[in-house]
Formats: C-alpha cells, sequence, structure tokens
C-alpha cells in the first residue's frame, strides 16, 4: 500500500463532540420523554409519546439507508433516474 493514495473523504477525524452530538440529543430527548410518562397525565403523556418515538423512527429511517448502501445524494439521484424512465 502506497502512502501516495488520496485520503478517502470518509477519514476525516472527528472530536468527540462531533461524534457524540446527536446520540447525547436523542438520548435526552428519551430521558425527557421518560420523566413526561413518569411525572405526568394528560397533555404529558403526548409528550412521553412523541419523545419516546423519535429515537424509534430515526432508527428506522437510518436503519433503512444503511441496509440499502446508498448515501442520501445517491438515493436522490438514483429515485431520479427511475422515475424519469417510467
Amino acid at each position: 500500500m502506497s502512502s501516495s493514495a488520496a485520503p478517502s473523504p470518509r477519514s476525516v477525524q472527528l472530536s468527540a463532540w462531533q461524534v457524540f452530538r446527536a446520540p447525547l440529543l436523542i438520548g435526552l430527548v428519551a430521558a425527557a420523554g421518560l420523566s413526561f410518562g413518569l411525572f405526568g397525565d394528560g397533555v404529558w403523556d403526548g409528550l412521553c409519546w412523541l419523545g419516546l418515538s423519535i429515537p424509534i423512527l430515526l432508527s428506522l429511517i437510518y436503519g433503512a439507508r444503511w441496509k440499502s448502501g446508498l448515501e442520501p445524494a445517491q438515493r436522490v439521484q438514483a429515485e431520479a433516474r427511475g422515475s424519469g424512465s417510467k
């Protein structure tokens, strides 16, 4: 392997904050949802459902993207080519 190979765009070094920012935010939303469900009734139950459904929705969305193997930009291009040929 030669050292003159161009670095891949994915080899960018990220700080700890850049890596853990999204998971921390998702965890805080889920914890808030749990708190709303435990300590409140009425509107608080709705906020509980909302707070606990966000991590599930994000998992489904990003899991489907990961499973298809396409980046979001590639997916849009593939869909555009597919709809143009119909």
